[in-house]
């Protein structure tokens, strides 16, 4: 059941324009950061003397496609699961011989493979400069497990927020602004508070930074694993209080 409700989200997805208009302008978006990273190493005079290609291709490339992430994740979540409580589909859905848990499962699962193809964008891009190039494929694969790692998070996120209200468009501002805080939570250190150095581990940016860096650490692996399984969690347990009420 989980995989026949990741697949019916999945080809929805693709049954409209907005997986196709998705794809396109990401490709647009990271076409462009690749060349400008090329030109500042191709140049007369060329800039960045001493950072190396992978890690410019990395932070570019990858760094864009998180940024196109978080943007787009919130808008998928709500739709996913904020427009099935607006239009009364969900109760249909909730009443199917499926765990809650199940149903919440499936439609990240949906989101997940959603992401393979925009997590992939970047990897092909990078992988097109093999032979003319110091290209390191194994950076560039530990930098897209990462981003994935990344996108799935803020599907959790979008997928919580989306359980908060029936409104698709005020779900997914909650998830926006639950991760520009998981995005800035860190800055408290700059702000004269040093002493909470937890803060700089809860904010994502810190480990998919080692991801772009080619280092896979299991403690980012957890961090990721372990942030998604809670908004899940805070989801099914949002959604099984309104069943009850």
């Amino acid at each position: 059941m989980i995989g026949a409700i990741a697949a019916r989200d999945w080809l929805g997805a693709f049954r409209t324009p907005v997986g196709w208009v998705l794809l396109a302008a990401t490709q647009a978006i990271l076409g462009y950061v690749l060349l400008k990273v090329l030109d500042a190493f191709t140049g007369p005079e060329p800039a960045l003397r001493t950072a190396g290609l992978n890690l410019e291709l990395t932070h570019n490339l990858y760094g864009t496609a998180a940024v196109v992430l978080l943007l787009v994740m919130p808008l998928l979540a709500a739709r996913s699961l904020g427009g099935e409580l607006r239009d009364g589909t969900w109760a249909l859905l909730a009443g199917a011989p499926i765990p809650l848990a199940g149903i919440l499962l499936g439609k990240l699962t949906a989101l997940a493979l959603l992401l393979l193809p925009l997590c992939l964008l970047p990897l092909v891009l990078g992988l097109l400069l093999l032979g003319a190039a110091p290209v390191d494929p194994g950076m560039l694969l530990a930098a897209s497990f990462g981003l994935w790692l990344t996108g799935v998070l803020f599907g959790a996120v979008g997928l919580f927020a989306a359980s908060l209200t029936a409104q698709p468009i005020a779900a997914a501002v909650a998830a926006y602004a639950l991760l520009v805080l998981l995005s800035v939570v860190n800055r408290a250190q700059a702000l004269g508070a040093p002493q909470l150095g937890v803060l700089d581990w809860i904010a994502w940016s810190q480990h998919l930074f080692w991801f772009l860096a080619g280092v896979v650490r299991l403690s980012d692996i957890v961090y990721f694993v372990g942030l998604t399984a809670c908004f899940l969690a805070l989801a099914h347990r949002r959604l099984e209080n309104a069943r009850l009420d």
